[in-house]
C-alpha cells in the first residue's frame, strides 16, 4: 500500500515582509488619497475614486500574499536585470511626459512599446502588437466608455 506523501508548505517570511510593505504603500496612498481629492460616487467618480478603490484591492491583494504558502523546494527570488528594471520603472515616466504633448493615443502606444522590451523574448513585432492593441483598448475604455476627458491627440500632434 502505498502512502501518499504531502508537501511540505509554510508561510514565507519573504511573503510576509513583501505584503507588509504594499499593505502600508496602499494605506499612506488610500488615506492620502482620500483626505486631499474628492472621492464621489460610482456614478460620479471624483479624482479620488480610483486611488482609493485601488489601494483597498491592493491591500486585500497584499494581505492573499502574506498568507499564500509556498512550496517546498520553490526556487528564491532573484533580481531582475537592470534593463528590465529600468525600463519597466521609466514607463510611468514615459506615460507622464508624453500624454500631455502627444495625447493619450501616442503616450500609450509609447509607454507600452517602452515596456514590452523589458522581457528578453520581446521582439520588434509582438511589441507593435502589443502597443496597438492596448492603446485600442485603453481609448474605448477611458475615452469612449468612462468618457474622462483626456484628448487623444496632445499639442504637438495638433499644432
Amino acid at each position: 500500500m502505498a502512502i501518499a506523501t504531502r508537501q511540505h508548505r509554510s508561510l514565507s517570511r519573504r511573503n510576509v515582509t513583501f505584503a507588509a510593505i504594499f499593505v502600508g504603500f496602499s494605506v499612506v496612498v488610500g488615506i492620502y488619497a482620500y483626505e486631499t481629492l474628492k472621492i464621489g460616487t460610482a456614478a460620479q467618480m471624483g479624482a479620488g475614486f480610483f486611488p482609493v478603490m485601488l489601494s483597498i484591492v491592493l491591500g486585500f491583494l497584499s494581505l492573499a500574499v502574506a498568507f499564500t504558502p509556498i512550496p517546498a523546494g520553490a526556487q528564491p527570488l532573484r533580481f531582475a536585470p537592470v534593463k528590465a528594471s529600468i525600463l519597466i520603472m521609466g514607463s510611468p515616466l514615459v506615460f507622464a511626459a508624453s500624454i500631455q504633448s502627444l495625447g493619450l493615443v501616442a503616450a500609450v502606444a509609447l509607454t507600452i512599446f517602452f515596456s514590452s522590451f523589458a522581457s528578453r523574448f520581446a521582439t520588434l513585432r509582438q511589441s507593435v502588437l502589443l502597443s496597438v492593441g492596448f492603446t485600442v483598448f485603453c481609448v474605448a475604455v477611458f475615452h469612449y466608455l468612462l468618457n474622462l476627458p483626456i484628448a487623444l491627440w496632445g499639442d504637438i500632434i495638433t499644432g
